[in-house]
């Protein structure tokens, strides 16, 4: 039976070999969340509405926009901090025990009108923190393949629990009262409890790192600042505002008429419950039946009319008609087609983003907007409804006036796809000029012209935004390129139809695994172990088990992909055995190419699969004297995302034929690497080459957390050290805008690095004038020699403190602007250079420039003259002072002629 089931999930919903628990309790955990939404949010509309009236609903609305901002903003702050278990916990006991608090004050018959207004907000609060927080524990849970294919399935347990526990609702409540469906609903979350506990400690921690954990955790640092920067996220988040400020008013409407013609609060009750089911009913079949074919054959931006027209038809119907019927219509407009078709369309819309920020600002818009809406949505009832003292009908006539505002956004919105769609197509044109035309095209026809007619750079972008969004109008496009001459294109098709329920494939992926290009290879085992079933056993046991090395190494690496976070398919492989022994086969063989080929792959397998036993053979590999094998280790000590290797990563970093690799792979730690390399600049300092190293590491990750890290190390002595922390500031605030980079902390820097370069120059002119003098002994040639050694020293050391100051600039003006104007007065050509002062000095408040301006004049000189070095005010020291200078400086190059320098005066002496 149980084989049947398992049968009946991967053919039906594609579940696979090691994901049916995992996707069955996840789904009956939002089972019971949506269930018991849909028992309190009943419960709580009929008692309020009897209670306190209709028009006490926009004040309600007013509250829970101010508290859902308020939670949902100290919510985002400990997410980063505090366990997500522990979070978690705390929000489902929290929400049990005030379920139960308010149901014993109903059976008391304590209902004030704070009580209800407290237990309104509440119940608005529990939908958006269950709801998200859950939807983050299925992201930890579910690597990113797992979850594009298993959300669907796990997303019906919200809309199956929706329709259950409205109408048990509509059942229960005048079976038993409304007071006592909230102890109903108080169990069934209690549930839930114990369901996450078993969840979060058998497929989180049994498996995952925290560093694993924690990047599948999207960071929400200033998301405002991006959506400001991007036109098409300012829009999509006027879509969604505007459309929740219209729900509230149908849903007052909806409320108003019910309530009006209801009197009985059980009656409402089971009246809300019964419809709330019916609306997830309505928007299931919607989703199933019409979803895909309204997309698919009239593309994005049409569809996103489909929500406001009906919306606009159901306004008309109930301002003509303002009886039971017609509040009905407008609310299964609003709710049967906004989780369905609109849903849908406005996913596909957020394909341009890139997934960095789309992953910042998705919570955001989601909850902040939708709070701030919510909030404006109850101030025009007030002003309406309190102030005006208007009938629900004359609310339709908002709702017109709201409509056309958010078909003006998706009129605007749709041209701001397809130009983003354009630009990042013609962006990637390769340098052979290959351009298309995409002016008269929809942007899913133009998708499919690149697909069909692009070069390998745009095909590839384009295959890389889809793998994010997958849709099934793209599948019959991915088919084909499985035909293309480009190995890297066949590759990325094959892991985007690794994302489709396709079992039509199966031969021609199998043929595929015999592709002289190993990622092919590789790309289309993993289809294979996936889509397969039964039969992809015997196909691993042949490759395995073949003459063919490369295959064989294929399959590992496929295997080792797909259970990397799948212990059932872990004992099913074998895959620490098989792994064992070939590399036990690869010690008594002889170091030839073919040996290293095999080495690099079972390394490459081993780091993917997270085994434990297999870490000391990537260990031992650390030194192995073939510098691809040992880069290839510290990548795979990368992959396993395990902290124990992250001590030997980071002392990689000084060695400079491993410095690149080992890069790398504490990039792959995440953001959460940061406060760790934070910790060792701390506690090892004197490690200047490897402290140098962090900069390149921490700009990968738009923190604020990186950026303070970067400004911290602009305070040590170091200057290779701070040119490479200024670097790194400037790529992250060219590509960040949202980080703050704070003037008050720039100025002393510029202040300091300015007095340094005036020292150095003064200690260069120095020491070009004794050069001048001429000495003919031989000994003294010696110390010209060593001197002009230290002189050239020293014109690097201005042209580094030179460029600096520039870049420190960058963080108080445009970064592009002034790297340019640094760029231009490098460069050879007189005009250039003479432009580029101009504009610098336009750029320089006054106090900068009355400072900087005659520096870099003076950079400009072929030689440094007395008129010059009076013309800077600069002391002059003497023979002794310099070298005093310059044995304080925090170059140790310098450091080290200059003791050479004074070391062979006192040998004349």
């Amino acid at each position: 039976m149980i084989e049947v089931i398992k049968t009946f999930l991967r053919r039906v919903f594609d579940i696979r070999e090691g994901e049916i628990r995992r996707a069955l309790f996840m789904q009956l955990n939002v089972f019971l969340i949506t269930a018991t939404l849909l028992i309190v949010k009943p419960t709580v509309n009929g008692l309020f509405l009897t209670e306190m009236g209709v028009e006490s609903l926009p004040a309600a609305f007013v509250m829970v926009a101010l508290f859902a901002a308020l939670i949902s903003t100290i919510y985002a702050r400990y997410l980063g901090r505090a366990p997500l278990n522990r979070i978690i916990f705390i929000t489902l006991g929290s929400s049990v025990f005030l379920f139960i608090l308010f149901g014993i004050l109903l059976i008391l018959n304590i209902v004030g009108g704070w009580i209800l207004y407290a237990f309104y907000v509440v119940v608005a609060l529990f939908a958006v923190l269950s709801a998200s927080q859950f939807w983050i524990l299925a992201n930890v849970v579910f690597n990113a393949r797992e979850a594009k294919r298993l959300f669907g399935f796990v997303g019906a347990g919200a809309i199956a629990g929706g329709i259950f526990g409205g109408y048990l609702t509509s059942f229960l409540a005048e079976l038993i009262g409304s007071e006592n469906l909230v102890f109903v609903s108080a169990g069934l979350l209690s549930l839930c409890i114990p369901i996450s506990s078993m969840i979060w400690n058998k497929y989180v921690v049994n498996t995952q790192s925290k560093f694993q954990r924690k990047k599948r955790i999207a960071r929400t640092d200033h998301p405002i600042f991006l959506i400001r920067k991007s036109p098409h996220l300012m829009y999509l988040s006027g879509i969604i505002g505007v459309s929740v400020i219209v729900a509230k008013l149908v849903d007052y409407q909806f409320n108003a008429v019910a309530s009006s013609i209801i009197d009985d609060p059980d009656e409402l009750t089971a009246f809300f419950g019964l419809w709330f089911s019916n609306f997830n009913v309505i928007s299931l079949l919607v989703q199933l039946l019409l979803t895909r074919r309204i997309v698919g054959n009239l593309g994005i931006g049409k569809s996103l009319y489909f929500l406001p027209f009906s919306i606009l038809f159901g306004a008309i119907v109930i301002f003509f008609f303002p009886v039971l019927w017609a509040a009905i219509f407008i609310k299964t407009s609003d709710a049967g087609l906004k989780q369905s078709l609109n849903k849908s369309a406005v996913e596909l819309l957020a394909m341009p983003i890139p997934a960095s920020i789309k992953n910042q600002t998705k919570t955001f818009i989601d909850v902040v907007i939708d709070s701030i809406a919510t909030g404006i949505g109850g101030a025009i009832l007030i002003f309406l409804v309190n102030g005006l003292d208007l009938s629900t009908r004359w609310i339709s006539l908002m709702i017109l006036g709201l409509i056309a505002l958010w078909i003006y956004f998706v009129s605007k919105i749709r041209l701001t796809y397809l130009r983003s769609f354009k630009t990042h197509v013609q962006a990637d044109s390769d340098d052979s000029g290959h351009e298309l035309d995409l002016s008269n095209l929809s942007v899913l026809n133009g998708i499919v012209q690149v697909l069909h007619s692009g070069s390998e750079r745009q095909v590839l972008t384009l295959l890389s935004k889809i793998r994010t969004q997958p849709h099934e109008v793209f599948k019959k496009e991915l088919i084909k390129l499985l035909g293309h001459p480009s190995d890297r294109i066949k590759e990325y098709a094959i892991r985007n139809l690794y994302l489709y329920k396709e079992s039509s494939l199966l031969d021609q992926m199998n043929q595929l695994t015999q592709h002289p290009a190993q990622g092919v290879k590789v790309a289309a085992f993993a289809y294979l172990i996936n889509h397969a079933g039964d039969k992809a056993h015997d196909l691993l046991e042949m490759a395995i088990n073949g003459v063919n090395d490369r295959i064989k190494f294929a399959a590992y690496i496929a295997m080792a992909e797909e259970s990397r976070d799948n212990l059932v398919l872990k004992r099913k492989f074998q895959l620490q055995k098989l792994l064992d022994k070939e590399f036990k086969d690869l010690e008594g063989s002889r170091k030839t190419a073919e040996k290293t080929g095999r080495k690099i792959a079972l390394l490459k397998a081993a780091g993917l699969s997270k085994i434990s036993s297999l870490f000391p053979m990537i260990e031992q590999s650390f030194s192995d004297p073939h510098p691809r094998v040992a880069g290839e280790a510290l990548l795979a000590a990368g992959q396993t995302l395990h902290p124990h290797f992250i001590p030997v990563l980071i002392a990689a970093l000084g060695d400079d034929g491993k410095t690149v690799y080992a890069q790398k792979a504490l990039i792959n730690f995440g953001e959460e690497i940061v406060g760790v390399l934070w910790q060792y600049t701390k506690e090892y300092s004197e490690n200047s080459t490897i402290i140098q190293r962090i900069p390149g590491i921490v700009e990968h990750f738009e923190t604020q957390a990186a950026a303070d890290l970067l400004f911290q190390l602009l305070k040590v002595d170091d200057e290779k050290i701070r040119l490479a922390a200024l670097r790194s500031l400037n790529k992250l605030q060219i590509k960040h805008k949202f980080i703050r980079f704070q003037d008050k902390k720039v100025l002393p820097h510029i202040r300091e690095e300015t007095q340094m370069y005036r020292d150095t120059l003064s200690v260069f002119y120095v020491q070009k004038n004794t050069l001048q003098n001429k000495i003919t002994e031989k000994k003294r040639q010696e110390i010209n020699r060593i001197r002009e050694d230290l002189i050239q020293l020293l014109e690097k050391k201005l042209d580094v403190n030179l460029e600096r100051i520039f870049r420190l600039l960058g963080l108080k003006y445009p970064p592009e602007d002034v790297i340019s104007i640094f760029k231009s007065i490098q460069s050879h050509q007189p005009e250039l250079r003479f432009n580029a002062l101009e504009y610098l000095d336009n750029l320089l408040e006054p106090s900068l420039k009355k400072v900087l301006m005659p520096l870099v004049e003076t950079a400009l000189l072929d030689t440094i003259s007395e008129d010059a070095i009076r013309m800077l005010n600069l002391k002059v020291p003497n023979e002794e002072e310099c070298y005093a200078i310059l044995m304080e400086s925090g170059d140790d190059q310098v450091r080290f002629a200059t003791q050479k320098l004074v070391n062979a005066i006192k040998t004349v002496k």
